[in-house]
């Protein structure tokens, strides 16, 4: 029976083509943008996928694809380059137009909060002019120029804001039809051509330099149509005919070729690391090359990419390959995960020998792959072919393969893959189920279904390790410290340290039993996993627990291992979680929604290669989980897309003030995730407004009526739910206080009203002021008239007057007492008031008259012309100037005093007299007109007039 099960391997394997570890490939569907047809891809700095097509070009994040707005009567064409430079994406087109928009476009958004549109294109119109030609290509140099290749005008660069260009017949340029453009390591500009490879470079505006490389120099093909800058700066070349070459730029030489190339024309080029270049060619599909083997694998014959035509290829910031076809159809794959295809299923072990090739036990056998070829083993006289391969272990002394068992006990295989000898309970195996195997030069350690033996390596001496008993072992580990764990079937985890044992059998009050798997992370942590009770980890003091509730798949681990970037990988039977030990709650479960294959992975059928890689056993075949040398991104990536206020879009990129009735905010955010953007979650917070955070799956958050304050809008992503150490987008601004209700307009408001009420007491202390001046200056004024009527010298004159009369016409004396009663009771009578009208004052004025009249017959005239003039005037106006002109003047029949009354417009009424000084001036205070004019001063209307002419003396007093 075992003599037909190895010749029946021998059969499939012989049957059996290599096929590489095949990515699954998602297609990216353009459905709801109608029947475009994509034609090339890029990815830019903030993380978006540009995809330029027939007569469009759209923005990608995972889910829809957004159209940018071409500029009116733009000409239809294909857009054939795309590259992000100086903040701006650059589009060219088949008819050698160009066209820019900024990275930071943000999107316009309705009010359900669905993208219209991104920014409008806009037009590139140097001053030289544009190309007619088709544009197939951008580059960017270290020294700031931006080249523009084109099939059938060369090449152009861009170089302090004036083009220049680069063509064969003038510049030395390979061909006019140039494919592709890429920068190496020194900032020149390789240029692939009709003719070979033209190396272009103009470190001082209008200085063209011109290299060429062409067969002649170890190219291995005239034409080249793709090129690429690995991370080195060197330069892969792609090829019409003959395959890929790498140009080493330091040493100046052609270091790799492919051999005997029957893929056709290379149109595209990406690599992962250093170790994984892919090929896009025009027949044959996407390949596979490893450039430190020289491996070349293309996709299986019934892929549906195997025979497509591929356009354009572009790497990600997660890992992810993406792929344009000639048919316009958008691929991505996750590249790190590839299942290895063979004719023999279910894997139940797998390892990386020293040489690189990958051994795998399966039920029918034992098989390796050298130069990509599956090899079974070969058996010797008197031993069967091994079967049911549970367990690889290579010894560093010699390079031999031990493959251990069920039922079978111990095959020790030599590294040309002959059978050397085999072990079993006869030989000194406690038991001949095998199910793990450790050691060092010296000894070999079998982990059995009846405990561990211990294989002495000179003598081939068998012993059993009593102190682990006779349960099953599932697993032993060495660690980096030379100590070995074991993981039993019911004993928990057992510690072997310089001949000494150590049994850990419970966890902070939990019971350990039975340890599936151990492996140790690079901080020297171990894990181990266990069949119900999560994952451990033990960190030399105290042990950490994992398990779903950390976002672990489930509690039951089949087996461990860690890759070369020091990620733990978690395998079950239905699937594996990769984590990050820095980040343990980073957990991300691969299955085909992040585009790992589906894997059922078998008990401990984990290996890591010389490179890092993991390859698991699992029951559909081997699954290789690459771990590339370059770092990539782990995390959704989010950003805020829109911000509309009150349904209006706003530049949020620089607009962060908004008035305080502009307060309606709605935030439309993304996480951008292409490997599964299905699984991203969101937190979101308004600071200054949200007491917590919320967790939303939708990609918009409605804020309606903000109070006045400073916000900031934070928005975090997950694709495991845990929010724990993930990136954030942020976006701060200011919704203003009501001007009523700022410090300054306070201020302001505090200032004027102190202001007013200041100027209001000090007006009212004016008024009050001046009012208690006009009583005073009132009340001295009609104690000087009063006084002044009432003086020895007016009455003696009075008196005398009236005796004259008296004797010589009693009748007149008695109207001259009525009249000097009169004036009396009117100075009395006006004295309290105010104001009185110009009637009454002209009665006053008319009996004083009457009694100068007496006193001084003809030498005293008084002409008053008011006819009927109406007003008010202060009480004694008139009377005290018509005294002061008596008082200051010489009156007599000779030269007699004339003293007018009469109006002058409406305003003033006006008191002349001719002017007849004495000779001896009488004495005079100056206190009677001073006061007149002072209190008129003090109503602050009209003031009083004073005019000496020297002929006439004028009084001019308002008249209200």
């Amino acid at each position: 029976m075992l003599k037909y099960a190895g010749i029946l391997i021998t059969l499939l394997l012989a049957c059996f083509a290599p096929e590489a570890q095949t990515p699954v490939f998602r297609l990216r569907e353009t459905k709801d943008i109608g029947d475009v047809r994509l034609t090339t891809v890029l990815q830019d700095s903030r993380g978006w996928l540009w995809f330029g097509a027939r007569n469009g070009l759209f923005r990608f994040d995972g889910q829809a694809y957004h159209a940018v707005q071409f500029p009116e009567s733009w000409p239809a064409a294909t857009v054939s380059a795309l590259l992000e430079w100086n903040g701006q994406i650059w589009v060219g087109f088949s008819n050698g137009a160009i066209g820019h928009l900024p990275v930071s476009s943000a999107y316009a958004t309705s009010t359900d909060g669905q993208s219209r549109h991104a920014a409008r294109l806009l037009r590139w119109t140097p001053e030289e002019g544009l190309p007619q030609k088709n544009i197939t290509a951008f580059a960017a140099d270290s020294a700031g120029g931006f080249w523009i290749a084109t099939y059938g005008e060369g090449l152009y660069c861009l170089k302090n804001k004036r083009l220049y260009q680069f063509n064969a017949e003038e510049d030395g340029l390979g061909s006019d039809e140039v494919y592709a453009l890429a920068c190496d390591a020194k900032g020149r500009i390789w240029a692939a051509t009709d003719a070979g490879v033209s190396i272009c470079s103009m470190p001082v505006a209008g200085k063209k330099r011109v290299l060429h490389l062409s067969v002649a120099d170890g190219l291995p093909d005239e034409i080249a149509t793709a090129l690429l800058a690995d991370r080195h700066g060197n330069i892969w070349i792609g090829t019409h005919e003959k395959g890929v070459c790498r140009y080493d730029v330091t040493r100046q030489k052609i270091d790799f070729q492919t051999r005997n190339w029957p893929y056709g024309t290379v149109a595209n080029l990406t690599y992962f690391g250093s170790r994984e270049l892919w090929i896009g060619t025009e027949k044959d599909g996407l390949l596979r090359l490893e450039p430190t083997t020289g491996a070349l694998t293309p996709l299986p014959e019934t892929h549906s990419l195997r025979r497509a035509r591929i356009r354009h290829l572009c790497k990600d910031r997660e890992g992810l390959l993406w792929t344009v076809t000639d048919k316009g159809a958008a691929y991505s794959a996750n590249v790190r995960f590839g299942m290895l295809e063979l004719p023999l299923s279910n894997i139940l072990s797998v390892l990386s020998d020293r040489r690189g090739r990958i051994w795998a036990g399966s039920p029918e056998g034992l098989f390796f792959l050298e130069n990509g070829q599956p090899k079974a083993v070969r058996t010797r006289p008197g031993i069967p072919v091994p079967q049911q391969v549970v367990a690889l272990w290579e010894s560093p002394e010699n390079g031999n393969i031990w493959a251990g068992t069920f039922d079978h006990g111990v095959f020790v295989v030599g590294p040309s893959g002959q059978i050397l000898h085999r072990l079993t309970t006869s030989d000194g195996l406690k038991d001949n189920n095998v199910l793990s195997i450790a050691g060092d030069e010296r000894r070999v350690l079998l982990a059995t279904f009846g405990g561990v033996t211990a294989v002495d390596m000179p003598s081939g001496e068998c012993r059993r390790l009593d102190s682990l008993g006779n349960g099953y072992v599932y697993s032993v580990f060495r660690d980096s410290h030379g100590r070995t764990w074991f993981g039993t079937d019911g004993d928990g985890l057992v510690l072997l340290d310089k001949g000494q044992f150590r049994h850990f059998t419970e966890v902070g009050g939990q019971a350990l039993k039975t340890i599936y798997s151990v492996a140790e992370d690079k901080r020297g942590h171990i894990w181990f996993s266990t069949d119900k009770d999560g994952l451990f980890r033990y960190d030399g003091r105290k042990f950490h627990r994992y398990s779903p509730e950390n976002h672990l798949h489930h509690r039951s681990g089949t087996g461990l291992a860690t890759d070369g970037n020091g990620q733990l990988l978690v395998a079950y039977d239905d699937g594996l979680d990769i984590l990050n030990p820095d980040r343990p709650g980073h957990v991300t479960f691969c299955d085909p929604a992040i585009g790992a294959p589906f894997a059922e992975v078998n008990l401990n059928a984990l290996c890591r290669d010389a490179q890092g890689n993991v390859w698991l056993g699992t029951r559909q075949g081997i699954l290789r989980v690459a771990a590339f040398d370059e770092p990539f991104l782990d995390d959704p990536q989010p950003g805020i897309t829109a911000v509309t206020v009150y349904s209006e879009a706003v530049d949020f990129l620089t607009q962060t003030t908004f008035a305080h009735d502009r307060n309606y905010f709605v935030f439309n955010f993304t996480g951008l995730w292409y490997t599964n953007p299905e699984a991203v979650r969101y937190r979101y917070r308004l600071e200054g407004f949200d007491p917590d955070w919320k967790v939303s799956k939708d990609h918009i958050a409605s804020y309606p009526n903000l109070p006045p304050g400073r916000y900031t809008f934070r928005v975090q992503t997950s694709e495991h739910g845990n929010f724990e150490q993930v990136p954030e987008a942020t976006w701060a601004f200011t919704v203003e206080q009501p001007f009523w209700t700022r410090w300054w307009f306070v201020l302001l408001v505090l200032a004027v009203g102190a202001g007013l009420f200041y100027a209001y007491v000090k007006n009212r202390e004016r008024v009050l002021k001046r009012e208690a001046q006009l009583r005073r200056e009132t009340v001295e004024s009609q104690f000087e008239a009063l006084k002044s009527q009432i003086n020895p010298h007016f009455l003696f004159n009075s008196f005398n007057t009236l005796i004259a009369i008296i004797e010589e016409n009693p009748k007149l004396a008695v109207e001259y007492v009525e009249h000097l009663s009169d004036f009396y009771r009117s100075i009395i009578a006006y004295r309290e008031r105010d104001f009185i009208s110009l009637q009454e004052e002209r009665g006053l004025v008319r009996s004083f008259d009457f009694l100068l009249k007496k006193r001084y017959e003809d030498g005293f005239r008084l002409e008053d012309r008011l006819n009927g003039q109406t007003g008010l005037i202060m009480p004694l106006a008139l009377q005290l100037l018509v005294e002061n002109a008596v008082k200051h003047n010489v009156i007599s029949k000779s030269r007699p005093l004339t003293v007018e009354i009469f109006t002058e417009g409406d305003d003033y009424v006006v008191v002349r007299n001719n002017i007849q000084p004495k000779i001896k001036p009488e004495p005079s205070t100056r206190f009677g007109l001073q006061s007149l004019v002072h209190r008129y001063r003090l109503l602050g209307n009209r003031p009083v007039v004073v005019q000496n002419d020297g002929a006439y003396f004028s009084v001019k007093v308002p008249i209200f």
